[in-house]
């Protein structure tokens, strides 16, 4: 809120002195004076006459009657031309009269419906306008107005802000603020403050006001003596920095920062210091570089102790309140958040006493800790016992007593703020101990302040830091004293005390406690008497030894008076202490109660009622009924107030009295009466539900039935029409409420008439509602209330609806579910169930009840409860129930018996025990529902319970009577359960009975098969007890159609045991059986089938026969193909009775396994019945494939009967039927048949063979896995036919083949994998297509190598991997890297065939390389070497392969070979193994020689002589010459193999040369390789052999083979010093030539050094050969690094240039001069060097030469150079530079200059006398044609040297130097150089006129 000018300020806004003002306002203190002088005043404002002054007098009285009253400011604006005039006046009056008008406007502004009235009237522009007026007092008056009309700001008013901004109000306000425009300081209080009114912090024009120096006018303002001014600016200050944070950089540079802490200081107004402290909030929210400079400037402090300020410096009122939140919140900012300040001034508070002003910091934080909800529901909680710990720790009992106080100040804030204090323990206790701490003397506070650090700091009980008993002693002691604050916290912490610690009980009886409570009951405070009270409470509830005492303690008149004369919390606490307190209802308290509920305090009965009610259950019998007793009054009194006026009082009342009534039954007979039934009857119609509700209680417990009580007679207190108002608050209450209601009712209902109009009146709506919603005491109610009218009345008349009917019933069961079996209620609803069960369809009810139950399966649970535990008759009517659901809920049904076992034995009972053939039959049903999904449970039960053989026997005795239960109304649906329902043919061409629907006769004969399917013991017991020959009887009477086939199946099931088969009726069956076979009904002929089967199956082979001969087979053979398709349920019953499915086939089966009947005439002529069958038939579907399995059968073993079905025509039967894709099952059986018949070789050549192949293949395609499988066997029968085998439609089986890899048995795996290695091995197209087949082979080899298969297997699968990995991409394979282990397994096996192959397919594998890397990783070099050592060469070469591949570029591989005797195994090879072994032997020994260890070792040297016999095998292969000589040469390039070898040079070389001339240039290059490092030994060298070698050599090393040129060289390299001739001789010269100056290819710096060593070995033998070597060569030796080479060819060179001058001219384009430059430059062969250099440039042609030119500098540097020592070099160099300047153009070439340098430097030098010559005949060749060389030469100081020449005694030397000195000054260039000296010289001498 803005802060306007003081008091004092505004007085001078008058221009009127304050006598006129009073004069003004004398005589208007009645509001008609008043209103009639304003209108007065204002008529005269409006005439025109009025002068000047007269209006300035006017607005004057106008001023002060509006600032005298509030009721004349109303009456002025509310003149409808007042407004108008004073804006009027505004604009054209006076300056005196603007003033006026300007300060009335703001005192009507006061008023807030004023001052919108006066913002509307136009009086913003002309107040702005006076702002600027030239008057002080206007521009006072001015401002006060703008600030007063502008104090509702912006936000509410949108017509205001839009008046505002439009009159630019703001921008003219902060104009009025710049420092230029010096104002009054009253004026720039009310402009700041009207600023502070319209500026919000989310303007939009703060940017122009920042842009235009508006942080620095209000930094400026906070420094002004205005306390208005200085708030205002420090609110705008904080407006502007929420608006825009961009200027809080400005404003901390501003200095608003210190300035601001400075306001907040207690020297300032409270409202400025509330302002800063707004402004620095503000600042420290926005800007982290603000919280920093407030840090900085000891802002903390001056914060902290803003927060305690208004305590310290008794502050009140808002302002002191917003200093306080103000200073918190910017603390907060700072520190992170309010946890976080808490936190910090906890540590703060821990610093020395003197170092920090301790109190104030703990006052903040105890500020913090009481505010710390509101400002922190954004932060996360801390942890509130760590600032705990602290307050507590710091709390001393003898400390300073400021800071005690703010201590305890604290620690109150923080145990009571309620959301700090939950995450404290016992923080309630802690807070009045604060509270008693804070009160107490010195003693006490240092007694309870250690209480309280063991509380808090120990971890100890309020019990135990109190010091138990002592503590409770002291608490006690406080009770006493006059302070009711003392008393307060002291029972308070005693009810704390009490409600927590039993201990603490007892303690204040002892203690003496009770008399100063009872005492406080009376004398204390509202507070102390109410928690006296509840301690009282606590006291009587824990001991009846100390609710004595306190009864003793006089208490309860205490409590009496309290409950009189306390508070609702008062009467509460009293109430509940009487209840517990009071034992007898003794007449003084009821009396005393009764005057205290009829008087008329207190205000509330409530609790009274409540005592009075707990009294009255106290009392006799007598007392309560008989009349004038107290208690009896008290009854009635209680009755008489349901009559009050009060509902709260009714509601008490009514609750009272059902819970007497519920508590004494024993005064309900008595009580019934109109007296009192009539006012709870009447509280029925009560528009409050509570009260009705209570009354509807009292009401049933009043009418509760007893034993004295009859039910049949209507009840005489109850009048007609009196139950509708409960039968209404029934249906239309709450379901509480409605309970209430059922309750009471359901005692009323037992009387006809008042059931008759309950009916009528819809109750059963009513009940049904509780019965669905209610409690289960409301639904017990409910069904008691139905019970009684279902005995009054039909169910049609009770249940109306469908809909009603089926609720009721599921309501019932559920509410059955929850009642005890042996409860009074249950039977009655299970009479009510029983009722509905049995009800029914009729007119009224087309929905039979029992439905419901139907369709709610789980509803069934509580009878079948009933049924396992409730009595035999209640078991007969569950059953009766149940037995009508068998055909709609048989599963769970099942489920449900079978859950409670005691259901199973009961239904076994009453099956046994019933008289009720009902519920004989309903039993047998009930259990087959059971049996049918648990049958072992089933079983298990009826077992356990020991009636199983009882019952069998009680079952064959209903069989026998063939009783039938239609009468009963009873459908029993034998388990379809034992058949799906959707596999029942709905529209099928024949008409089959359904067995799944039977009549009660049959029932025994389907329990019978379900007990007698479980345990063969049971079919014993039913064959003892006749039920077989009862059985025999039924079958041939042949009369009951239903019982027919079901006493089949019965017996197939007993013909499963063997004992009941050899029964002596078993031979009377089986011709009704073969008779049945013949029967029309299919069914009647599967069951006898079924029963032919079971003995077949257990029977002997005279039965068998007897089977044979009774004509079944036809029969059976008809049956095939028409059971499984056309009675799926048959079959489905089949497997329940764990019965065979194909009973026909079983049987036929059985029987052609017999010998005699398989060869016999009775399977012939079957063979052309069951060939027929295989066409296909669509009325048999079935028929063929079990056709084929019978000719299977028939065909095994028999060729004769293979023949037969040739000829029969089964092969093209089969063949086509294969072609229409019958079924897997077929297929496979007709696969296996063609296997069997093509088993015979003689039908391999059969026309339909290729037929059959094509068949086979599609099966092995699209047929199942059995089928495939089959298949394949058949296929590896037809190839082993060829002509089959080579076929095209043969390879395309490949495909299928590889297919069948990935799954199978490991037999079909074998056929699988020995047909692909049939197809493959031999033909490289199949091999081909196998590895391009799709899908991955390979893997599943893999598995088949991995797995525990046979070892068979697993070696043809090695075979087969073995072609696979001829292929690259299977080899590179993942797959093919996880068959190395299986395959290394496979290896070490015992067998020699499964280790070739495993070995073969391993080494195949590792020709890939990635292969080879993983292979090493495993240990296996051992293995391999043991297998190399076996006789089968084979697996040697493969291991030896394998080896080979594992040891390259493997160091560590190959050591381990040879220290597992790799080398000696194979050297015991050698002698007798074939070439191609010894070829891999070969390799070998290469890949392990290698290795510099191993080809230096012993082993190595052994393999020599072995190598060389086998290179003189005519038959050894190139790979192994190559291998041998590659292993001989690793082995003799070490010296001291070469030292070791014993073979003689001949021996050697001989075989050597014949290498040499090989066609394979890799064998060249190891012979020669081999042959240089021999013949690096002497005696190689020497010897005549060698000779021979010399010259393949050569012409290898003229070959242009890079490689082979090596290698030749080396060798010559050794040889050439013994046999250069020999060398010469072979043409070694030239090719040695062409070797040095090859281009292409260049042939590296070695062979190029090796070449010109040997041809200067050469050169050195003869001179002539000097002139054999072409020039280039002889220059290109040159550039050898080897000085004899170079010096050999400098000869050469120097001797053809002297032989033939011509020779320099192609010396020097062949690059020589280059070349010895380069010599010079290093200093090599100088003197050599330089001769031929000179003799070259003593060519004319030569110096014509460019090259020439360039050589001038090199030789010039070459003189400078200080490492040239070489005299004759020098001097060389110098003819060679004369030479060359005798070119009158190399004379002037540039590098002359430097030549002139390296001359004058010679001369310099002091040389001998030819070399001075030499240089100067030089110099003057130079200087006789260039200036810049005489130049050159002076400047060298060339002049002085050459004066001493002058000197000389040489005359040929100072004759020469003096005709230098004519060229040089032969023009005038050099004549500055000329000297006296130079003079004298020149004239000294006579002989230089001459020059």
């Amino acid at each position: 809120m803005s802060k306007s000018p003081s008091p004092d300020s505004r007085k001078g806004l008058s221009l009127s002195p304050q006598p006129r003002e009073s004069h003004g306002t004398e005589r208007m203190d009645d509001p008609e004076s008043t209103m009639a002088t304003v209108a007065h005043f204002v008529e005269q404002l409006h005439a025109n006459m009025s002068s000047a002054h007269e209006k300035e007098l006017i607005t004057t009285r106008l001023l002060g009657i509006a600032r005298a009253r509030k009721d004349a400011r109303t009456l002025i604006g509310s003149h409808t031309q007042s407004i108008a005039l004073f804006i009027s006046v505004l604009r054209s009056g006076t300056p005196v009269a603007k003033a006026n008008v300007a300060a009335t406007l703001s005192a009507l502004c006061k008023e807030e419906e004023l001052r919108l009235k006066v913002l509307l009237g136009g009086c913003i522009p002309p107040l702005l306008s006076l702002l600027k007026s030239g008057s002080s007092e206007a521009r006072k008056a001015a401002a006060e107005a703008i600030f007063e009309v502008s104090s509702g700001g912006l936000s509410d008013d949108h017509v205001g802000a839009k008046i505002f901004v439009t009159e630019g109000v703001v921008p003219a306000l902060w104009e009025q603020l710049n420092p230029k425009n010096k104002q009054d300081k009253v004026v720039q209080g009310f402009v700041t403050g009207a600023l502070r009114n319209l500026c919000g912090d989310k303007d939009g024009y703060w940017r122009a006001t920042l842009e235009s120096g508006g942080v620095d006018i209000i930094v400026g303002l906070l420094s002004s003596d205005n306390a208005a001014s200085q708030s205002n600016a420090a609110s705008l200050l904080a407006r502007l920095i929420l608006a825009f944070n961009d200027s809080i950089p400005k404003v901390i540079d501003s200095g608003a920062v210190k300035a601001l802490l400075h306001l907040v200081s207690h020297e300032h107004d409270i409202s400025v210091r509330a302002s800063a402290a707004d402004a620095l909030e503000a600042l420290s929210s926005k800007s982290t570089k603000a919280k920093k400079a407030i840090v900085d400037a000891q802002g903390i402090p001056v914060l902290i102790g803003a927060v305690v300020a208004p305590s310290k410096e008794c502050m009140q009122g808002e302002y002191g309140q917003a200093l306080q939140g103000h200073a918190i919140n910017a603390l907060a900012n700072i520190c992170g958040g309010m946890s976080a300040l808490i936190l910090y001034l906890g540590d703060l508070s821990q610093s020395p006493r003197l170092a920090a002003p301790v109190a104030d910091i703990i006052g903040a934080l105890a500020y913090s800790l009481m505010v710390f909800e509101q400002a922190s529901t954004v932060e996360e909680p801390f942890d509130a016992s760590q600032i705990e710990d602290i307050l507590v720790m710091l709390l001393k009992p003898r400390d300073n007593k400021l800071v005690q106080e703010r201590l305890l100040e604290a620690l109150a804030s923080l145990y009571g703020n309620s959301y700090l204090s939950k995450w404290l323990n016992h923080s309630d206790a802690k807070r009045v101990l604060i509270g008693l701490i804070t009160m107490g003397s010195a003693d006490v506070q240092e007694y309870l302040i250690l209480s309280l650090t063991s509380l808090c700091c120990d971890g100890a009980s309020i019990w135990d830091a109190l010091g138990k008993r002592d503590g409770i002693q002291l608490l006690i002691s406080l009770l006493g004293l006059s302070s009711e604050q003392h008393q307060e916290h002291a029972v308070e912490l005693l009810a704390i005390l009490t409600d927590q610690v039993d201990d603490s009980k007892w303690a204040i009886t002892a203690a003496g406690g009770i008399p100063p409570l009872v005492q406080l009951l009376e004398m204390g405070s509202q507070k102390a008497r109410e928690d006296a009270a509840h301690v009282l409470w606590n006291l009587c509830c824990h001991s009846e030894d100390i609710r004595a005492c306190v009864e003793s303690a006089g208490a309860v008149p205490a409590l009496l008076w309290l409950l009189r004369s306390g508070g609702l919390k008062g009467q509460e606490a009293s109430a509940m202490a009487l209840t517990k307190l009071i034992r007898s209802a003794d007449s003084a308290t009821i009396n005393q109660l009764l005057a205290l509920l009829l008087g008329d305090s207190p205000g509330s009965k409530t609790h009274i009622i409540k005592v009075l009610g707990h009294v009255l259950t106290k009392a006799s019998h007598n007392d309560l009924v008989q009349k004038g007793a107290s208690a009896n009054k008290g009854l009635r009194s209680l009755v008489q107030v349901l009559n009050s006026s009060n509902e709260e009082t009714q509601e008490y009342a009514a609750s009272v009295l059902a819970d007497l009534f519920s508590t004494r039954q024993d005064i309900c007979d008595s009580l019934a009466t109109d007296e009192i039934v009539h006012p709870c009857m009447k509280l029925l119609t009560s528009k409050t539900q509570v009260i009705a509700t209570q009354s509807a209680r009292a009401l049933g417990a009043l009418s509760r039935p007893t034993k004295t009580k009859t039910t049949n007679n209507k009840m005489s207190y109850i009048a007609e029409g009196d139950v509708k108002p409960l039968i209404k608050l029934a249906k239309t209450s709450s379901i509480d409420a409605a309970e209430t209601a059922v309750a009471a009712l359901a005692n009323l209902l037992s009387d006809p008439q008042i059931a008759a109009e309950a009916l009528a009146e819809d109750v059963v709506s009513a009940l049904t509602r509780v019965l669905g919603e209610g409690t289960l005491e409301g639904k017990k109610n409910a069904s008691r209330a139905l019970h009684q009218l279902l005995n009054h009345f039909p169910v049609a008349d009770v249940l109306t609806g469908n809909a009603q009917c089926r609720y009721t019933v599921l309501a019932l069961v559920d509410c059955l579910s929850s009642m005890d079996m042996d409860g009074p209620d249950c039977p009655d609803t299970l009479d009510v169930i029983s009722l509905l069960a049995r009800t029914k369809q009729s007119a009224n009810i087309t929905y039979p009840p029992w439905l419901a139950l139907a369709e709610v399966p789980t509803s069934l649970e509580s009878i079948v409860r009933c049924l396992a535990e409730g009595s035999p008759p209640a078991q007969d009517k569950a059953v009766e129930i149940l037995s009508r659901l068998c055909s709609d809920q048989p599963v769970v049904l099942g489920d449900l018996l079978v859950a409670k076992p005691l259901s199973i034995s009961a239904l076994a009972n009453r099956i046994m025990n019933s008289s009720s053939l009902e519920v004989k039959v309903g039993g047998a049903a009930l259990l087959i529902c059971a049996a049918k999904e648990h049958k072992h449970q089933t079983m298990d039960a009826l077992d356990a319970s020991g009636f199983l053989k009882a019952l069998i026997y009680a079952l064959v005795d209903m069989m026998k009577h063939n009783s039938s239960c239609s009468s009963l109304e009873i459908e029993v649906r034998t388990p379809r359960g034992y058949v799906e329902r959707t596999m029942f043919q709905e529209n099928g061409d024949f008409e089959v009975p359904d067995p799944a629907t039977v009549l009660g006769g049959t029932v025994a004969l389907w329990l019978l098969s379900i007990i007698s399917s479980f345990h063969m013991k049971n079919r014993c017991t039913v064959m003892e007890a006749g039920g077989v020959d009862a059985l025999c009887d039924k079958l041939a009477e042949f009369e009951d159609t239903e019982g027919i086939w079901i006493s089949s199946l019965l017996l197939a099931i007993l013909f499963q045991d063997a004992k009941v088969v050899l029964s002596p009726a078993t031979m009377r069956i089986i011709p009704s059986l073969a008779f049945l076979l013949r029967s029309d009904e299919i069914i009647d002929r599967y069951f006898a089938a079924q029963a032919l089967a079971s003995l077949v199956c257990g029977g002997s082979k005279g039965i068998h026969l007897a089977i044979a001969n009774s004509g079944a087979v036809a029969g059976l053979i008809t049956l095939i193909g028409y059971v499984e398709s056309d009675i799926p349920n048959c079959v489905a019953l089949s497997e329940e009775f764990s019965l065979v499915r194909n009973p026909d086939e079983v049987v036929l089966e059985h029987l052609f396994e017999i010998e005699d009947v398989r060869i016999g005439s009775t399977a012939r002529k079957s063979i052309p019945l069951l060939v027929d069958l295989l066409r296909p038939m669509a009325d048999r579907p079935g028929a063929p494939p079990i056709a084929v399995r019978l000719l299977t059968r028939i065909a095994d073993g028999s060729d004769v009967n293979k023949m037969a079905m040739a000829e029969t025509g089964a092969l093209d039967a089969l063949t086509k039927y294969l072609s229409l894709s019958p079924q897997d099952s077929t297929e496979t059986t007709i696969a296996e048949l063609l296997r069997v018949l093509y088993s015979n070789p003689e039908l391999l050549r059969h026309e339909t063979a290729l037929s059959s192949l094509n068949q086979l293949i599609a099966v092995l395609r699209l047929g199942s896995r059995s089928a495939r499988f089959s298949a394949a066997r058949a296929l590896h029968e037809l190839f082993d036919a060829e002509h089959i085998r080579d076929t095209e439609l043969a390879r395309q089986a490949i495909q299928p083949l590889v297919d069948m890899l990935n799954a199978g048995s490991e037999r079909e795996l074998e056929a699988v994998v020995v047909a692909l290695i049939k197809l493959t091995t031999e033909n490289t197209s199949n091999a081909s297509s196998l590895a391009n087949v799709e899908g991955n082979p390979l893997e599943n080899l893999c598995k088949i190598l991995s797995s525990a298969s046979s070892l068979e297997l697993k070696q043809n699968a090695a075979k087969l991997c073995f072609l696979i990995f001829s292929s690259s991409k299977m080899r590179a394979m993942e797959t093919a890297t996880e068959c190395i282990e299986p395959l290394l397994s496979l290896m070490q096996s015992d067998t020699p065939s499964a280790v070739e192959s495993g070995v073969c397919a391993f080494d195949r594998l590792l020709d890939d390389e990635q292969q080879v890397e993983i292979a090493a990783t495993y240990d296996i070099v051992d293995f391999l070497v043991r297998l190399v050592s076996m006789s089968n060469y084979r697996v040697a070469e493969a291991s030896i392969s394998s080896l080979i591949k594992l040891g390259k570029d493997r160091a560590a591989y190959k050591l381990d070979m040879v220290k597992a005797g790799i080398v000696d195994s194979c050297l015991d090879l050698i002698p007798d193994a074939p070439s191609s072994l010894c070829s891999s032997v070969a390799e070998l020994f290469r890949i392990l020689t290698n290795s510099s260890g191993i080809a230096r070792s012993s082993a190595a040297a052994r393999m020599v002589e072995p190598l060389f016999l086998v290179l003189l095998r005519p038959d050894f292969s190139m790979w192994g010459q190559h291998s041998a000589l590659q292993a001989l040469v690793n082995i003799l390039e070490k010296p001291q193999s070469l030292a070791t070898l014993k073979l003689t040079p001949s021996q050697v070389i001989e075989p050597l040369i014949s290498f040499l001339e090989s066609p394979s240039q890799a064998i060249q290059q190891l012979g020669t390789e081999l042959l240089s490092h021999l013949l690096a030994q002497e005696h190689f060298q020497q010897d005549i052999t060698t000779q021979n070698a010399v010259v393949p050599l050569v012409q290898l090393a003229g070959i242009g083979i890079l490689n082979l040129q090596q290698t030749a060289i080396k060798a010559l390299e050794n040889i050439s010093t013994t046999w250069p001739k020999a060398v010469a001789d072979a043409g070694g010269i030239f090719k040695l030539s062409i070797v040095i100056t090859q281009d292409d290819p260049q042939p590296s710096h070695e062979l190029w050094e090796s070449a010109a060593l040997v041809l200067s070995n050469v050169l050195c033998l003869n001179a002539e050969y000097y002139f054999k070597v072409p020039l280039v060569a002889l220059v290109r030796m040159l550039h050898s690094t080897s000085e004899n080479t170079i010096t050999v060819a400098l000869k050469a060179l120097i001797v053809q240039e002297r032989s033939n001058a011509s020779t320099a001219e192609l010396m020097a384009e062949a690059g020589a001069i280059d070349a010895l430059l380069d010599l010079l430059r290093s200093h090599q062969c100088e003197e050599a060097s330089g001769r031929l250099l000179e003799a070259l440039f003593n060519n004319a042609r030569v110096r014509e030469m460019k090259v020439s030119k360039y050589a001038i500098s090199p030789l010039s540097q070459y003189l400078l150079d200080p490492q040239t020592r070489s005299n004759s070099g020098r001097l060389l160099a110098a003819l060679a530079l004369g030479d060359l300047f005798q070119h009158d153009g190399l004379a002037r070439a540039r590098d002359s200059v430097s030549a002139c340098r390296a001359l004058v430097s010679l001369l310099e030098d002091q040389p001998t006398e030819e070399m001075t010559m030499v240089s100067i005949c030089a110099l003057q060749n130079l200087v006789m044609h260039s200036r810049t060389n005489r130049r050159a030469v002076a400047e060298a100081g060339g002049i002085l040297v050459i004066q001493e020449l002058l000197l000389s005694p040489s005359a040929e030397v100072a004759g020469q130097a003096a005709l230098l000195i004519k060229f040089l000054f032969s023009n005038h260039t050099l004549q500055e150089y000329v000297s006296n000296e130079l003079i004298r010289s020149l004239t000294g001498n006579p002989s230089f006129e001459f020059y």
